[in-house]
């Protein structure tokens, strides 16, 4: 038998609180009247299990069941529940007293049945984003029919906004439940020991539902939900705040019971429901709860606002609370000095503030540290407002340290991460931002590889090292591996640890000792040994990824650590080797680089950066002119129609081939085909010039795929497909490429041999042959693709064929040429 679940035990004082609370008369009556909406359905069920044939006939008539139907059994359902008495009941002491007669918030009470039915139908079982569309427009359309401003059939526009802006403030109240579900299974290696250890039981995420319900209740849902009129009417009651907080207890209840699996499970709904009705009477609370006074705060990417800063968890709450204010100084500097400038605050607030009340133990916002200059020992105060006559304000100070944590890729070779999504976020791709615009970029040979790695600014903690590393695919856990270390910088001498990068720097780097000369004497160029300020700097490099050209191997390459001018006895650290891609593929493919920052006391920071390498060959050749092979004779009467006449095209076919292999085989999309027109995109491709004999290279473009007309200067001049086969692929290709055909030549383009003639093409005398001239000629034929390939003469890989041959004109004169 396995072992029993562990389960939490309940506080003794809370225990005896809940049993008071049961024994509370009004609360026996609310639980009297929830046993009487549930006796007829269980008496039902227990019924239905005694006879299995009207089971199955009401099985196959549910199947017939409509949305409609749903909501009316729900809504009379919770009708029997929630009436006017049971209601008045379950409201605390202080709820009544401010409501007042129940003519003046009948309506509330009427919204609140709509609350208790949405959170039912919505948490019957997991919905998607679309699932809480569908609920969330059906409580809209019940909160505009019981205040009397029912929805229009059709919606108006006005209508129609409101219930769009709706939509918009639950996906930013349901995305923040995504985006942890999705982290989760994303970095799922610290689920199991939380699992062990009982941080994660089956309670764990029970009240996400409720959290979503919070996020979603904002005063802009609010005039939203009632309509712009409806709010600015009903926002002058006194009881409105209330109102609001009760909507959010009801709509936790019904979540509740939709889950409920027990009548002992529904009593504990409802005594939640009492509870939280309560709470909405607190006092005025405020507390910062982290960071935690005198603390060393580490900066942390927050994807959801898109914010690199310190998340200010805490607490702001308690009755007629209406918003808080979170703000920030110099630790040292006096209380003038406050502000709020560099504050993001949490959903469902808007980023500027002022915070929304109800946070209890919550992220209350963020102290952007990237977008403004902020101090390393800083003060944050929290201040929590209550509505007029509510009392206040309560606040909050704590006084803590930040470390600077900026660590990223921003890019290589001058292409930059995509922003959206950022350089933060590991599946965003590097992009180049002008012509073509938007389009994954693919690398070869030696890389500068640009970023930030660097962290420090707490006492005691400073940076020790940053190294880069390769894995082969796109992954998004830096703590999944195996990793390829191919670079390391180390912070050694106090020189070194005193380089502060404040932007973005070469990571693809090593330390040179470069002091600083004043020029002034003794200290002027040409100077003595230790002259001048002492200075380590980091000196940019490039890393080979791959090899040129695969035939010729890359010498490795060795960066020893130089101590510098650094007092006391030398540093000597050993020096390190940077290590290609593996010949896999011909070291081409998708990989990630890993950049791994380590502290003093060995803690790491990650930023991850997906890269597409191609380093694979390109191929261009020129093999026959019309069937004329290199270095031969080729004569324009074989072309001329009619002994020379001029006015029709004399088309002579130009063969070769012009190919580039695919970074991974049948993989046609880009950047894996960086060549061909992919989407309207064009890639790379190849081109043609021709020239005579002792004319300026490359010569004139030939018009692809011709043969065009006189004067041939239309184009285009760039071909934008693979033409031909080499033959041949890369040797280690994975996936391997299939059946490679023989070496087969196809067409490039036509040229129009008119276009050599003097008489037919006057206006070229540089390119063409009086009748009866023979000249040597040139045909070039360059291919290229679109990788970034900086050590290449042309920064791509690129290949220039030249082909030779002998043309002569010999056509017979013509009149008047």
């Amino acid at each position: 038998m396995p072992d029993k679940p562990k389960d939490k035990a309940t506080p003794p004082a809370a225990a005896s609180a809940a049993a008071q609370d049961f024994n509370n008369p009004d609360f026996q009556a609310g639980l009297t009247a929830l046993l009487a909406v549930y006796q007829p359905i269980l008496e039902q069920q227990l019924n239905l299990a005694k006879n299995p044939a009207e089971l199955q006939k009401q099985a196959q008539a549910a199947s017939s069941r409509t949305c409609a139907q749903e909501f009316e059994e729900a809504y009379a359902m919770f009708g029997r529940f929630l009436n006017e008495d049971t209601a008045m009941r379950l409201l605390p002491p202080q709820a009544r007293e401010l409501l007042g007669p129940i003519d003046q918030w009948r309506w509330c009470l009427q919204h609140i049945l709509c609350c208790l039915v949405f959170g039912w139908l919505v948490c019957r079982w997991p919905r998607t984003f679309r699932g809480y569309a569908y609920y969330l427009y059906e409580f809209w359309r019940c909160v505009r029919q019981v205040i009397g401003n029912p929805i229009s059939e059709p919606p108006t526009e006005e209508q129609r906004r409101d219930f769009d802006t709706l939509v918009k403030i639950l996906a930013e109240a349901y995305k923040p439940y995504l985006t942890d579900q999705l982290a989760t299974v994303e970095f799922p290696a610290g689920v199991p020991e939380e699992i062990f250890s009982g941080q994660i039981d089956c309670f764990i995420d029970d009240q996400e539902a409720c959290i979503i319900f919070e996020r979603l209740l904002t005063t802009e849902a609010a005039r939203a939900l009632l309509g712009e009129a409806a709010f600015r009417q009903h926002s002058e009651q006194s009881f409105f705040w209330f109102c609001r907080c009760w909507c959010l207890c009801a709509l936790c209840l019904g979540c509740c019971l939709a889950r409920a699996r027990n009548i002992q499970q529904a009593l504990l709904c409802l005594y939640a429901y009492w509870r939280c009705l309560f709470d909405c009477f607190q006092p005025l609370t405020c507390e910062i709860i982290d960071p935690t006074p005198n603390e060393c705060a580490s900066e942390q990417y927050f994807p959801i606002p898109n914010v690199l800063g310190v998340e200010i968890i805490g607490t702001a709450a308690g009755a007629f609370c209406d918003h808080y204010i979170l703000e920030w100084k110099p630790a040292a500097a006096p209380a003038t000095a406050y502000t709020q400038t560099g504050i993001v605050y949490a959903s469902p607030a808007p980023v500027g503030g002022p915070g929304v009340c109800g946070k209890v133990n919550a992220t209350l916002g963020y102290l952007n540290t990237a977008a403004l200059p902020v101090d390393n020992d800083v003060s944050v105060r929290l201040s929590v407002y209550a509505q007029p006559g509510g009392g206040g304000p309560c606040i909050w100070e704590v006084s803590f340290e930040i470390f600077r944590v900026r660590v990223w890729i921003d890019g290589i070779e001058g292409v930059q991460v995509e922003d959206p999504p950022g350089v933060l976020i590991p599946t965003a791709q590097l992009k180049t931002p002008n012509v073509p615009s938007g389009v994954v970029r693919s690398f070869g040979s030696c890389l500068e590889i640009i970023g930030r790695a660097w962290v420090g600014k707490c006492t005691g903690r400073e940076i020790k090292r940053f190294t880069l590393s390769y894995q082969p695919g796109f992954v998004t856990n830096p703590l999944v591996g195996p990793w390829t270390q191919f670079w390391q910088v180390d912070y050694l001498t106090p020189l070194q640890r005193k380089e502060i990068q404040t932007s973005d720097f070469d990571l693809t780097s090593y330390w040179q000792y470069q002091p600083i000369y004043l020029g002034q004497p003794p200290c002027a160029l040409p100077s003595p040994p230790n002259c001048g300020i002492p200075k380590d700097l980091l000196w940019g490099t490039r890393w080979w990824s791959g090899r040129l050209d695969p035939s010729v191997p890359v010498p490795p390459q060795s960066f020893p650590v130089t101590p510098g001018g650094d007092p006391g006895p030398p540093v000597v650290a050993l020096p390190w080797t940077s290590t290609q891609l593996p010949l896999v593929n011909c070291q081409s493919g998708q990989y990630t680089i890993l950049l791994d920052v380590e502290d003093t006391t060995s803690v790491h920071f990650y930023d991850l950066q997906q890269v597409w390498f191609d380093n694979k060959l390109i191929y261009g050749k020129m093999t026959q002119v019309a069937g004329v092979p290199a270095c031969s004779t080729l004569n324009l009467s074989a072309f001329a129609a009619f002994g020379g006449d001029c006015t029709n095209p004399w088309a002579a076919d130009l063969l070769g081939i012009a190919y580039d292999e695919f970074i991974l085989e049948g993989d046609g999309s880009i950047p894996s085909d960086n060549y061909a027109m992919v989407s309207g995109v064009v890639q790379g491709g190849y081109a043609l010039w021709i020239k005579k004999d002792g004319a300026p290279d490359p010569g004139v473009p030939i018009p692809i795929p011709g043969p065009g007309s006189p004067p041939w200067t239309a184009g285009p001049f760039q071909g934008t497909q693979r033409v031909g086969d080499p033959g041949t692929r890369c040797a280690t290709a994975s996936p391997p490429p299939g059946f490679v055909p023989p070496e087969t030549p196809g067409v490039l383009a036509q040229f129009d041999m008119r276009r050599l003639d003097a008489c037919c093409n006057p206006a070229e005398p540089g390119l063409t042959l009086k009748r009866g001239e023979c000249c040597g000629y040139v045909v070039t034929l360059s291919v290229w693709d679109n990788s970034v390939v900086p050590c290449a003469t042309t920064g791509r890989h690129q290949i220039d064929h030249h082909f030779p041959l002998c043309v002569c004109n010999d056509l017979p004169p013509m009149e008047g040429c």
